[in-house]
Protein backbone atom coordinates (compact mmCIF):
# COMPACT_ATOMS: atom_id res chain seq x y z
CA UNK A 1 0.00 0.00 0.00
CA UNK A 2 1.42 3.18 -0.63
CA UNK A 3 1.66 5.91 1.65
CA UNK A 4 -0.84 8.08 3.50
CA UNK A 5 1.42 11.24 2.01
CA UNK A 6 1.33 9.79 -1.28
CA UNK A 7 -2.45 9.40 -1.66
CA UNK A 8 -3.65 12.85 -0.09
CA UNK A 9 -1.45 14.76 -2.45
CA UNK A 10 0.83 13.06 -5.28
CA UNK A 11 -1.63 10.74 -5.77
CA UNK A 12 -4.02 13.23 -7.21
CA UNK A 13 -1.74 15.23 -9.16
CA UNK A 14 -0.33 12.00 -11.10
CA UNK A 15 -3.61 11.42 -11.97
CA UNK A 16 -4.35 14.69 -13.86
CA UNK A 17 -6.39 16.98 -11.18
CA UNK A 18 -2.62 18.68 -10.42
CA UNK A 19 -4.59 22.00 -11.08
CA UNK A 20 -7.90 21.10 -9.09
CA UNK A 21 -8.46 23.30 -6.39
CA UNK A 22 -7.13 21.64 -3.10
CA UNK A 23 -7.22 24.62 -0.54
CA UNK A 24 -9.09 27.51 -0.44
CA UNK A 25 -8.79 30.27 2.21
CA UNK A 26 -9.16 34.35 2.58
CA UNK A 27 -4.87 34.01 1.51
CA UNK A 28 -5.83 32.47 -2.32
CA UNK A 29 -6.14 29.04 -3.52
CA UNK A 30 -3.88 26.38 -4.00
CA UNK A 31 -4.05 23.64 -6.56
CA UNK A 32 -3.36 19.88 -5.89
CA UNK A 33 0.62 20.65 -7.53
CA UNK A 34 1.14 23.65 -5.11
CA UNK A 35 -0.28 22.47 -2.08
CA UNK A 36 2.00 19.38 -2.98
CA UNK A 37 4.96 21.56 -3.33
CA UNK A 38 4.68 23.76 -0.46
CA UNK A 39 4.18 21.13 1.79
CA UNK A 40 6.71 18.89 0.60
CA UNK A 41 9.17 22.06 0.20
CA UNK A 42 8.05 22.51 4.39
CA UNK A 43 8.53 19.33 4.94
CA UNK A 44 11.83 19.42 3.11
CA UNK A 45 13.22 21.92 5.47
CA UNK A 46 11.87 20.48 8.77
CA UNK A 47 13.81 17.07 7.89
CA UNK A 48 16.95 19.73 7.48
CA UNK A 49 16.13 20.88 11.27
CA UNK A 50 16.22 16.84 12.17
CA UNK A 51 12.43 15.89 11.66
CA UNK A 52 12.54 12.50 10.16
CA UNK A 53 9.83 9.32 10.95
CA UNK A 54 8.69 9.49 14.25
CA UNK A 55 9.90 12.90 15.82
CA UNK A 56 7.29 14.17 17.99
CA UNK A 57 5.89 17.15 16.23
CA UNK A 58 3.66 19.67 17.82
CA UNK A 59 1.08 22.26 15.61
CA UNK A 60 -0.48 25.08 17.06
CA UNK A 61 -0.98 28.02 14.30
CA UNK A 62 -3.99 29.73 13.85
CA UNK A 63 -4.03 30.68 10.16
CA UNK A 64 -5.76 27.88 8.00
CA UNK A 65 -3.19 27.79 4.90
CA UNK A 66 -0.41 26.84 7.54
CA UNK A 67 -2.32 25.05 9.79
CA UNK A 68 -2.93 22.71 6.43
CA UNK A 69 0.99 22.77 5.18
CA UNK A 70 2.12 21.98 8.39
CA UNK A 71 0.00 19.14 8.99
CA UNK A 72 1.03 18.01 5.57
CA UNK A 73 4.63 18.10 6.31
CA UNK A 74 4.69 15.97 9.12
CA UNK A 75 2.65 13.24 7.69
CA UNK A 76 5.00 13.15 4.55
CA UNK A 77 7.60 13.01 7.02
CA UNK A 78 6.15 10.46 9.12
CA UNK A 79 6.31 12.56 12.33
CA UNK A 80 3.98 11.95 15.41
CA UNK A 81 1.51 14.52 16.79
CA UNK A 82 2.81 15.19 20.52
CA UNK A 83 1.51 18.47 22.39
CA UNK A 84 4.87 18.16 24.80
CA UNK A 85 6.93 17.82 21.73
CA UNK A 86 10.25 19.72 21.69
CA UNK A 87 10.24 20.21 17.83
CA UNK A 88 6.72 23.02 17.28
CA UNK A 89 5.53 24.79 14.66
CA UNK A 90 3.38 27.67 16.80
CA UNK A 91 2.02 31.11 16.47
CA UNK A 92 1.21 34.18 14.29
CA UNK A 93 3.46 34.54 12.77
CA UNK A 94 4.28 31.21 12.98
CA UNK A 95 7.68 29.92 14.02
CA UNK A 96 9.32 26.28 13.82
CA UNK A 97 11.07 25.74 17.39
CA UNK A 98 13.85 23.05 17.79
CA UNK A 99 15.26 21.93 20.69
CA UNK A 100 18.21 24.50 19.92
CA UNK A 101 16.53 27.31 17.89
CA UNK A 102 13.25 29.45 16.42
CA UNK A 103 13.17 29.92 13.23
CA UNK A 104 10.66 31.96 10.92
CA UNK A 105 8.34 29.37 9.70
CA UNK A 106 8.69 30.95 6.46
CA UNK A 107 12.62 30.56 6.14
CA UNK A 108 12.02 26.47 7.04
CA UNK A 109 9.57 26.33 3.64
CA UNK A 110 12.22 28.63 1.24
CA UNK A 111 15.04 26.29 2.55
CA UNK A 112 13.22 23.07 1.98
CA UNK A 113 12.57 24.25 -1.82
CA UNK A 114 16.00 23.32 -2.29
CA UNK A 115 15.45 19.75 -1.62
CA UNK A 116 11.79 19.09 -0.60
CA UNK A 117 10.58 16.08 0.88
CA UNK A 118 9.19 13.18 -1.44
CA UNK A 119 6.20 10.83 -0.12
CA UNK A 120 7.56 7.91 1.73
CA UNK A 121 6.86 4.53 0.09
CA UNK A 122 4.52 3.35 2.70
CA UNK A 123 3.93 4.13 6.21
CA UNK A 124 4.65 2.19 9.72
CA UNK A 125 1.60 -0.02 11.20
CA UNK A 126 -1.20 1.97 12.50
CA UNK A 127 0.01 5.66 11.11
CA UNK A 128 -2.48 6.60 8.82
CA UNK A 129 -5.09 5.51 10.85
CA UNK A 130 -3.33 7.89 13.97
CA UNK A 131 -2.92 10.98 11.61
CA UNK A 132 -6.49 10.37 10.11
CA UNK A 133 -8.36 10.32 13.53
CA UNK A 134 -5.68 13.33 14.40
CA UNK A 135 -6.11 15.55 11.71
CA UNK A 136 -9.37 14.55 9.53
CA UNK A 137 -10.02 17.76 8.83
CA UNK A 138 -7.70 18.24 6.78
CA UNK A 139 -6.68 14.37 5.78
CA UNK A 140 -10.57 12.92 4.79
CA UNK A 141 -11.39 15.65 1.96
CA UNK A 142 -7.54 15.27 0.16
CA UNK A 143 -8.00 11.63 -0.05
CA UNK A 144 -11.16 11.95 -1.74
CA UNK A 145 -10.09 14.56 -4.01
CA UNK A 146 -12.10 16.75 -2.44
CA UNK A 147 -11.18 20.87 -1.40
CA UNK A 148 -10.64 22.02 1.69
CA UNK A 149 -11.77 25.04 3.01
Amino acid sequence: MTSLAFRVLDHHVVAGRADDPALVTDDGTLSYAQLLHESASLAGGLRDLGVGRGTPVHVEVPERRIWVLSVLAVVRLGAEPDPDARFRIAGSPATVTTPDENYDLDLVLRAGRVDPAVAPVGDPEGYAERMTQRYGDVIAALLHGGTLT
